[in-house]
């Protein structure tokens, strides 16, 4: 891992992102960049030219005078780590999504605020998008979470994924913070019959044996998870376990959407104090 993306709009949850990338940084030795992206000012104001340009220019001094503050606040925590700054114009996702792109990130780390659940990752935030359109890793952190060295990562999963590009990104925070990974199967109590026990029990082993084979240095923990509720069972695991990071493999109309949209009224317990760390399938 050698490049970190940070978007910051100077927020709480901005802050409490970059905090975590330098903790990640610390570890990896990547350089972290950090990226604010000045959308475009509001129609009315262009048919004045020399005005709008004023205020482009005054406006964009003083969040490059932010970001240089923002800079220097870091170092000063963090002289370890390099950081870097970068100001954008455009659109706010598909800044990120260029800069993402163009300059090759191997993570992106993003705030939120943590306020309506998981769902909400997936549904209508700047998160939700970029999720949904990146290829690259996107590790969400709640406004309201203190950071510590994760101890243990939720790694939920139905689909038992070989692919070892998929994998890296959990494997290598794992390492770098001697974390055990959790591999957990929910089984919905509601609809499974006893040969999805049977199967996922099978699928489970087969799957562990596989991760301790292909990655000998990591600790691989797995659970079969049983509940009517994704996000409530999840929530009870990490309470007992103290896990401090849940991931999740993201596809197209994945089973985690279709689970996310059955407790739909429901706000997610855990979302507000955990990170989460979504990786495009290939």
């Amino acid at each position: 891992m050698q490049k970190i993306l940070v978007p910051t709009d100077f927020s709480t949850a901005a802050m409490k992102a970059a905090t975590y990338a330098a903790e990640i940084a610390l570890k990896t030795e990547a350089t972290i960049f950090l990226l604010h992206v000045i959308e475009p000012i509001a129609e009315g104001l262009r048919q004045h030219d020399a005005l709008h340009e004023r205020l482009h220019e005054e406006n964009a001094n003083a969040r490059l005078s932010e970001l240089d503050t923002m800079q220097k606040s870091f170092t000063k925590i963090y002289p370890d780590v390099k950081i870097e700054t970068e100001l954008a114009k455009g659109t706010v996702i598909n800044s990120i999504l260029a800069f993402a792109e163009e300059q090759q990130m191997d993570l992106i780390v993003m705030g939120t605020t943590g306020a309506t659940g998981l769902k909400e990752i997936f549904m209508g935030s700047v998160a939700a998008a970029i999720i949904s359109r990146t290829k690259i890793p996107v590790l969400t952190v709640p406004a309201g979470y203190e950071m510590e060295p994760p101890d243990g990562i939720l790694f939920a999963t139905n689909k038992f994924e070989e692919n070892i590009e998929i994998l890296n990104p959990i494997v290598t925070l794992a390492k770098f913070f001697s974390a055990t990974v959790h591999v957990a199967v929910f089984v919905d109590t509601d609809d499974a019959a006893a040969a999805d026990y049977v199967y996922n029990t099978r699928r489970l082993n087969q799957y562990m044996n596989f991760l301790k084979k292909t990655f000998p240095d990591t600790n691989f923990k797995g659970e079969l998870l049983e509940g009517s509720d994704f996000e409530i069972t999840v929530d009870k695991y990490d309470n007992k376990n103290e896990v401090d990071i849940i991931a999740m493999i993201t596809y197209p109309k994945s089973f985690f959407e279709k689970i996310l949209r059955k407790s739909v009224t429901k706000k997610m317990a855990f979302h507000s104090t955990i990170p989460l760390l979504a990786i495009p399938a290939k």
